[in-house]
């Protein structure tokens, strides 16, 4: 059996999920002063100044980057305290502020931020978008109770778009497996696999699927599920276009291929040792 395994892995054609470590809590980017921003006429404009300082930050060194930083998270903070009424612009802000203080390592202005860009964000494509990086930062925490109920909250979300509810469902999956509930992600991995609005998603799925399955020793599964998703993305992956060069990229790049090959060698390896027959 095992050297069956060996025989199909080569003809299945990883982008796998990566778990991250763990990152530690700076001190606040809030807690020092922040310096007076002017206010403008309207909104759209006062984010359009920010825009700009934000992009000023390309290319500087990290002295005079964090104190312009410190302007430009200044200057979308300014949106909601002169435009409290535009809900919109708030969220939009709020989100970008977001982005400024995490990477400056202030996870706790970061979640905050994203919060108010969530709870902000209704009627606008902002809530989405802040629940799912609000669960992408927690998971990062190792905060998994609070980043399944972000990313849950975005699969319920019926402003969501289906590219959205998988990859929060994808990820929630990942969430489910490190907290122990393995069962849980297959299903959700299942679901993607199968029904996924993206191809790039769904081989993302499969890969995910079987690279749990691989970890529970169940080889003969994961060959299984990796055959799957060769027969199901095979349509895709011969179109003529760009997609179909990505869809064959990702299906021969599946991680959960490399880590089959190893384990089946591994098991086999193991049998010799101890005189079974294969």
């Amino acid at each position: 059996m095992w050297m069956q395994l060996l025989c199909v892995l080569p003809i299945l054609a990883g982008t796998g999920a990566s778990r991250p470590n763990a990152r530690s809590e700076a001190p606040r980017l809030e807690r020092e002063a922040p310096p007076a921003v002017t206010k403008l006429e309207s909104a759209r404009a006062q984010i359009e100044f920010a825009d700009e300082l934000r992009r000023t930050l390309r290319g500087m060194d990290e002295g005079p980057r964090k104190d312009a930083r410190l302007r430009a998270a200044a200057a979308y903070r300014a949106v909601r305290e002169y435009f409290p009424a535009d809900a919109a612009a708030c969220a939009e802000s709020a989100f970008r502020r977001a982005e400024l203080v995490r990477q400056a390592g202030d996870l706790e202005s970061a979640r905050a931020e994203l919060a108010v860009a969530r709870d902000r964000g209704a009627n606008t494509a902002w809530r989405v978008r802040a629940a799912l990086e609000l669960g992408h930062l927690e998971r990062r925490a190792k905060r998994l109770p609070e980043a399944l109920g972000a990313y849950e909250a975005v699969i319920s979300d019926a402003a969501a778009l289906p590219g959205q509810r998988d990859d929060a469902s994808l990820w929630s999956g990942r969430v489910l497996a490190d907290s122990g509930r393995s069962d849980d992600a297959l299903r959700v991995w299942t679901r993607v696999a199968d029904q996924g609005d993206d191809p790039l998603d769904r081989i993302r799925a499969f890969d995910l699927w079987a690279q749990e399955l691989v970890t529970r020793a169940d080889l003969e599964g994961a060959a299984g599920v990796l055959e799957r998703c060769r027969e199901k993305l095979a349509e895709a992956g011969q179109e003529e276009s760009r997609l179909g060069e990505r869809v064959r990229a990702a299906l021969a790049s599946m991680r959960a291929i490399e880590e089959l090959a190893r384990a089946v060698e591994k098991r086999e390896r193991e049998r010799k040792e101890a005189g079974k027959p294969g």
